[in-house]
């Protein structure tokens, strides 16, 4: 019997240096021209030219006697924490990996600059009760420029009409999310008569920073510039001077699947799944860790069916594997009933599929689907069909043939669904290895759209037709990804003092893991995801002690 060991890993310390070189901030200075009238210590005269300062996780509280939690009230000060650059002066910063110009970045911004200002006391209470006017204190008191590369050699500006000044709004909240940023629509007046309770409202989460958008780069010329992402970043001042704590990376928001993945090790009806129709097709095979299934096309449609959590459109991107074994096939096996009948698999929309009229054999009467078809042999050749079905019922499907599956191998199937060239491609491996070459379909431009929000193991009825089909198999291994939803670990467990784990996502989409001892700070593991099939192996061969917790992340 199949098992999974999940290991709840715990908490564990990081050193203050490991955690300050996290993945989503600024890895290296590549340059720093101090530039002329940049700050300098009060009390010692010494310059805020430190440039580790600016590497890393902003200041979540400043050490010390006067030192205390970083609020919008409360910046950094100290001369490890912030970066001066003054009049003609800049920083060219280098990330461990580049940021995305990302469309499902909150606000569309890609990544935020955090300064040293703060928002103005104004009603004199500097114990815990501060009001500030919105104005603020410490602020860039000049014009400041940023520009952005993929290499490091060749640079572009962000538009300067577009992109706002750095070390002004919005003052960091060191309680809040540093990949979040703050609703860049909010100007100081949203801010009057605001203390520390009213910034928590209005940050919404976020940790502060000034957020800027990749796709606000221009050439020389003026003209936009689709870079796709960055690498580098260059904050310069022209006039004045201007103070940085630390330049992050922006989380994309994502609307999560409900599920990600499925081996069939526990009970499905108890987690998740469900049954319309004949019951008595399904059943879980508790000792092999699969569902056992007989498409049987003298019943009425049965779908095996779970929510996404999500409805996808031809407009999203996403995909589904599965394993499926045939160990008994039978096609146009019936007195009457000469044609072949498909096995299918794949996601359709529940409402519809469960509607009375909903037929799959007429090819005119089954609306909202992206599924995998096969359909065995009867004298024409076994064929592979990848269908998709419009809200409409129109069909756009590829035919593979002759693709006959032999009984008792394992088939792994891949679809992945791309909005941007509305195709469905299919891979197929058998017993692992690399099977027939699946044709793609793609979608003709009169194709309406679809809507699809469960996955299906699904036995059609073609009762009162000339076609038949009573097939028996296995089905295990089932995960969904979308572009709109962050991909999720399985399978995790510790082999030999070594974390181990399992996910599945988009081809088109790179992933790194990481790692974190308190969900707040994360250190990327190197070598952490492999390819495996039609699935990411994911590992760490030095996991801390003491526990953490991982995550992938583009």
């Amino acid at each position: 019997m199949k098992r999974i060991i999940i290991i709840a890993l715990g908490l564990a310390a990081l050193s203050a240096a490991r955690e300050a070189r996290a993945a989503q901030f600024a890895a290296e200075v590549v340059s720093y021209e101090p530039g002329t009238g940049f700050a300098t210590d009060w009390s010692s005269g010494a310059g805020f030219t430190d440039e580790e300062a600016i590497l890393g996780a902003p200041a979540r509280e400043t050490p010390g006697e006067w030192g205390g939690p970083i609020t919008p009230f409360s910046p950094p000060y100290r001369l490890n924490q912030i970066l001066s650059v003054g009049e003609g002066g800049q920083v060219t910063l280098k990330f461990a990996r580049p940021i995305r110009d990302e469309p499902l970045n909150p606000f569309g911004l890609d990544f935020i600059v955090f300064g040293g200002a703060g928002f103005t006391i104004t009603n004199g209470d500097f114990s815990g009760g501060g009001i500030t006017d919105g104005s603020l204190f410490g602020q860039a008191d000049g014009e400041t420029r940023v520009s952005v590369s993929t290499d490091g050699e060749t640079w572009f500006v962000l538009d300067p009409k577009l992109a706002p000044a750095f070390d002004a709004y919005y003052p960091t909240d060191g309680a809040g999310d540093f990949e979040l940023p703050v609703n860049p629509a909010l100007a100081k007046g949203d801010f009057a008569d605001a203390g520390l309770a009213k910034f928590t409202e209005l940050y919404a989460g976020s940790g502060g920073g000034t957020g800027y958008d990749i796709g606000w780069a221009v050439d020389a010329t003026g003209k936009p510039v689709m870079l796709g992402q960055a690498q580098f970043i260059r904050l310069e001042v022209l006039s004045g001077k201007a103070e940085m704590d630390a330049v992050g990376d922006v989380r994309p928001l994502t609307e999560n699947l409900a599920w990600h993945f499925d081996d069939f090790s526990a009970d499905p009806m108890a987690n998740g799944w469900a049954v319309h129709g004949d019951e008595s097709l399904f059943d879980w095979d508790a000792e092999a860790g699969a569902l056992s299934v007989t498409w049987d096309s003298e019943r009425p449609n049965s779908l095996f069916h779970r929510p996404l959590g999500l409805t996808l459109t031809e407009r999203d991107a996403f995909a589904f594997t599965f394993d499926i074994t045939l160990d008994d096939v039978k096609a146009g096996h019936r007195a009457g009933q000469p044609y072949t009948f498909e096995v299918a698999l794949g996601l359709l929309n529940i409402g519809t599929a469960k509607a009375d009229g909903f037929n799959r054999g007429t090819g005119t009467d089954s609306p909202n689907l992206v599924e995998w078809d096969y359909f065995p042999d009867t004298g024409f050749g076994a064929t592979v069909s990848p269908a998709i079905a419009s809200a409409k019922s129109q069909f756009a499907a590829g035919f593979t043939f002759p693709a006959e599956m032999a009984s008792g191998k394992i088939y792994s199937v891949r679809m992945e669904y791309d909005p941007a060239a509305r195709e469905l491609s299919t891979a197929m491996l058998e017993n692992a290895k690399a099977w027939k070459v699946v044709k793609t379909v793609r979608l003709p431009d009169d194709l309406t759209g679809f809507a699809v929000d469960s996955f299906s193991i699904s036995s059609y009825t073609a009762k009162g037709s000339e076609s038949s089909l009573r097939a028996a198999g296995r089905i295990d291994n089932v995960a969904v990804a979308a572009g709109r939803s962050q991909p999720r670990i399985a399978q995790t467990r510790i082999v030999e003092g070594r974390w181990r784990g399992r996910a599945f996502r988009l081809q088109s989409a790179d992933y790194v893991l990481e790692r974190s001892v308190d969900l707040r700070q994360w250190k990327r593991v190197d070598g952490g995801v492999n390819a495996d099939g039609f699935y990411l192996r994911l590992s760490d061969e030095t996991p801390l002690g003491g526990g953490g917790f991982y995550r992938l992340r583009r």
